[in-house]
């Protein structure tokens, strides 16, 4: 049973089970990780981070780093899209009314629902934080119009935080939950065709009108955007932490094949001096990456002072670092990573995603440097 004293090495026994024998047909096709996705409800690790008392059990963002990175290894789109359910979680955790998390925590804990984030838009691009969606008021009802560019998970998961304008507090923000079967919201369907992630199953989203009532409202009027910097926190770590685990899945295919890929003398790929130091270079990254990623899941933890810049540092980092050493991985691979032979093809496809997925590496930069002088 999963628990917060074996999560990495029940991580790694669930990736090897549900997520690795369907990970090529769904990279091949780019469909959702349904089988995947499914045994994660069942096994309890959409309770990751809710808290002891509704049933979960009762992790932080070092827990949610440690799945994500463990998850990648074997799916980068399981991994992502499991860390978008986390981060939703976690901001229902520290901001829903007790009615809502009563209703929902429970039941998110035994995996009979799971959540999304759908914050981003066309007109923002990769600053998610900035929505165009609004509300109107209308029977004692929230009607919510607007149109959400891409919501990882869609139809998958059950219900979708929504990230609006509010209608009551002028400049103010909110965060719905909203169900993916609510009427008046509308899938566009056949635009996901990703180059990379492909499994991620990131849909349009039109709210055409959608209905809600005021319960269903995560915490107070016209903080949302007070509520966005904790998704921020999470959203980031846990990005940081997926391609942290896509960057280990490459140096350990890579590894192998060096050390398997045998000339006629009897010698080794992994002989060759040049080869080690290449080798050499790809590991560096890679533990580079995973420990700045947990040293900004503990600092955010632990409430320091700097945990934010830690945890916008720990992503730039793990972007620059998946994207070389895949590049790497691959020329070591020579004709059988070309030739799609070996994952790395996939693994590289997967770690371009890294510096444009929101918020972009290029907004986390300026976020960086404004937390720094701060």
């Amino acid at each position: 049973m999963l628990n917060l004293e074996n999560l990495e090495s029940y991580t790694q026994s669930f990736g090897k089970t549900h997520i690795l024998p369907i990970t090529e047909d769904v990279d091949k096709t780019g469909r959702f990780p349904k089988e995947a996705y499914d045994e994660l409800r069942k096994q309890g690790y959409m309770g990751l981070l809710v808290s002891k008392g509704y049933g979960g059990l009762g992790g932080g963002d070092k827990e949610h780093a440690i799945a994500c990175y463990n998850l990648a290894q074997f799916d980068a789109s399981s991994a992502l899209c499991y860390m978008m359910h986390n981060t939703a979680v976690a901001c229902l955790e520290a901001f829903g009314s007790e009615e809502l998390k009563k209703e929902f925590l429970p039941k998110i804990a035994k995996g009979e629902i799971a959540l999304a984030l759908a914050y981003s838009e066309s007109s923002s691009g990769t600053h998610f934080n900035l929505p165009d969606i609004i509300e109107e008021e209308r029977n004692g009802k929230r009607i919510l119009k607007g149109r959400k560019s891409f919501v990882t998970s869609a139809q998958n998961a059950d219900y979708y935080l929504t990230y609006t304008n509010s209608c009551k507090v002028k400049g103010g923000k909110n965060n719905w939950l909203v169900s993916k079967d609510s009427p008046n919201l509308i899938h566009e369907e056949g635009v996901w065709d990703g180059l990379g992630m492909r499994g991620n199953s990131s849909k349009p989203v039109q709210y055409n009108g959608v209905e809600l009532e005021d319960k269903y409202l995560v915490g107070k009027e016209g903080d949302g955007e007070n509520q966005a910097g904790l998704v921020a926190m999470i959203f980031v770590t846990g990005l940081g932490a997926v391609y942290s685990g896509l960057g280990k899945a490459a140096y350990d295919c890579v590894l192998n094949h060096c050390k398997n890929r045998t000339y006629t003398d009897g010698k080794s790929l992994a002989d060759i001096e040049m080869v080690r130091i290449h080798l050499a270079e790809i590991y560096t990254k890679v533990q580079s990456s995973f420990a700045l990623v947990q040293e900004a899941a503990r600092s955010f933890d632990a409430k320091e002072n700097d945990f934010a810049s830690k945890i916008f540092a720990c992503r730039i980092n793990a972007t620059y670092n998946v994207m070389e050493a895949c590049t790497l991985a691959m020329k070591l691979g020579g004709g059988k990573a070309y030739s799609k032979l070996l994952p790395l093809e996939r693994y590289l496809r997967d770690s371009l995603a890294s510096q444009v997925m929101a918020p972009s590496l290029d907004v986390l930069k300026v976020w960086l440097g404004e937390a720094i002088v701060k």
